[in-house]
């Protein structure tokens, strides 16, 4: 027992964590990257990278991953709303929307993207970083027009792969540590060879730290392809090649016997004209330009090359957002009519019941400015009203305690709400009536904050409820909240009685 004792604590000294600041192989760097570089990133994206394996995950749950990030979901919502991805200029005001119009896999795509563009953009060696993500988006735009050439099932799982491509290298040099500055030095070195710098600094290349956190966060199989280079065997795979190859050729000039070489090879995989190549690619650094920019990374955008022109300035959307994004949502009247003039075009067109509640609740949630909103549903014996969506903060907590039973005998106030039909508003000022049903149960719930509740009817019986506070950020309910809350009812009622009427 004793020797067991004393072999287990070798064994512990001799595994000590790895330094945060120094990683000294290939392993330690994936662990401190994932568990101690960008731990709220790699949440994030373990998150969603997880439903790809899923593919009965649902647009609310990747909805709700997103909404959690106030400004992953302002920027997915611009990304989704620009002629690069919404090319039928349909408006999406909505995450569920934009999975329904585009999607899961893009969206999902999209906000894997913006979370490695977010977590980089905060790295240490800024002008590294802007030079290899300059060249993952120039990529990924190529990438994602030769798959449409060739007619790809998915061109932006393609872009997506692409972008991801460059996950170990932006990883990286967002991290700081004491060799990233040493290897940041050497490659200043003329005539300085990257690929072996790497591996003598650190003893792997970049591509093989992006293969195994591609491993480690399930980025999936086109991206591991990429990485493991089997373009012969994938012609998906190709794309990727050939448009990172591209990138790399353009920096060095567009006019150069490489280039030239370059082309002829592309023309003769995408069976087109060589100059009708030229032409292509040229358009697409020019869009690649725009796209990076629309992800916010401004200083990437001005350094993806364009052909005997100056390069443009592309606006930095990042630049004109607030520098600080509320933790919670405050009310917006603009996007309130904005996504009630979606639900009503929902109602108008292929009417689908789940992704009407959840951009109703959504609404309420982002537009009506709450912290926390649900739909609950009563079950189909009408004996149980449970919580079926949930937006916002507290999610688990409350999803998991609104439960109540329905009993003559255990009335309150979310039961008193079906049985009248009516709406309420409840806080300390309310009908003494009214505050007499806030049972114990109910408390639990609220945390005693004010609340407001509206019934969801079906030809005049109610099936469950809207329910929203704010007692995350204990800020005041006012009448124009109130009021905001009550329309977004009244659409969804609305939405389900013309349903019911044989619209």
């Amino acid at each position: 027992m004793a020797d067991d004792a004393i072999l287990q604590a070798d064994a512990q000294v001799s595994t000590p964590e790895p330094d945060a600041k120094n990683p000294r192989n290939l392993a330690e760097w994936v662990d401190v990257l994932s568990q101690q570089g960008m731990p709220i990133f790699t949440h994030t994206l373990r998150s969603i990278s997880g439903m790809a394996a899923d593919r009965q995950s649902s647009a609310s749950e990747l909805a709700n991953v997103i909404l959690q990030d106030a400004a992953m979901t302002a920027k997915l919502l611009r990304i989704a709303n620009s002629p690069y991805y919404n090319t039928q200029a349909k408006s999406i005001s909505t995450v569920s929307r934009a999975v329904v119009l585009l999607g899961f896999d893009a969206v999902r795509g999209l906000a894997l993207s913006i979370a490695v563009v977010e977590s980089a953009a905060r790295g240490a060696n800024k002008a590294r970083l802007a030079a290899d993500m300059a060249r993952a988006f120039h990529a990924a735009v190529q990438a994602r027009a030769f798959a449409q050439q060739r007619r790809d099932r998915s061109p932006e799982e393609v872009f997506i792969a692409t972008l991801l491509f460059s996950l170990g290298r932006l990883a990286f040099w967002g991290h700081a540590s004491e060799v990233a500055d040493r290897l940041n030095a050497e490659l200043e070195q003329p005539g300085a060879d990257p690929v072996a710098l790497e591996r003598e600094l650190l003893g792997f290349a970049f591509d093989e730290l992006s293969l195994q956190l591609a491993r480690e966060w399930r980025l999936g199989t086109l991206v591991e392809n990429a990485l493991e280079g089997k373009g012969e065997a994938d012609p998906r795979v190709s794309n990727v090649e050939l448009a990172r190859e591209l990138a790399l050729t353009a920096e060095q000039g567009w006019d150069t016997p490489e280039m030239k070489q370059l082309l002829s090879r592309l023309a003769e995989n995408l069976y087109l004209p060589v100059n009708d190549v030229e032409q292509m690619v040229v358009r697409n650094a020019g869009e690649a330009q725009k796209v990076a920019a629309c992800f916010g990374a401004g200083d990437a955008s001005e350094l993806i090359p364009l052909p005997q022109k100056p390069r443009a300035r592309v606006r930095r959307e990042a630049e004109d957002e607030p520098g600080q994004i509320n933790r919670f949502p405050e009310p917006d009247p603009m996007l309130q009519l904005k996504i009630l003039r979606e639900v009503t075009s929902l109602v108008e067109g292929r009417f689908d019941f789940n992704l009407m509640l959840e951009m109703v609740l959504e609404g309420i949630y982002r537009g009506a400015g709450m912290d926390r909103t649900l739909f609950a549903l009563l079950s189909r014996d009408r004996s149980q009203l449970k919580a079926r969506y949930v937006l916002g903060w507290d999610q688990q907590a409350l999803r998991q305690h609104f439960a109540f039973e329905v009993s003559p005998v255990k009335a309150n106030i979310f039961l008193h709400v079906l049985d009248s039909h009516e709406p309420c508003w409840i806080s300390r000022e309310s009908d003494s009536r009214l505050l007499g049903l806030v049972t114990d149960e109910v408390r639990y719930v609220t945390g005693e904050a004010p609340f407001m509740a509206m019934p969801i009817l079906i030809q005049n019986r109610a099936i469950g409820l809207f329910y929203a506070d704010r007692l995350p950020s204990r800020r005041p309910l006012r009448e124009d909240d109130y009021s905001s809350f009550r329309h977004f009812g009244q659409q969804a009622n609305m939405a389900l009685s013309l349903l019911y009427q044989g619209r």
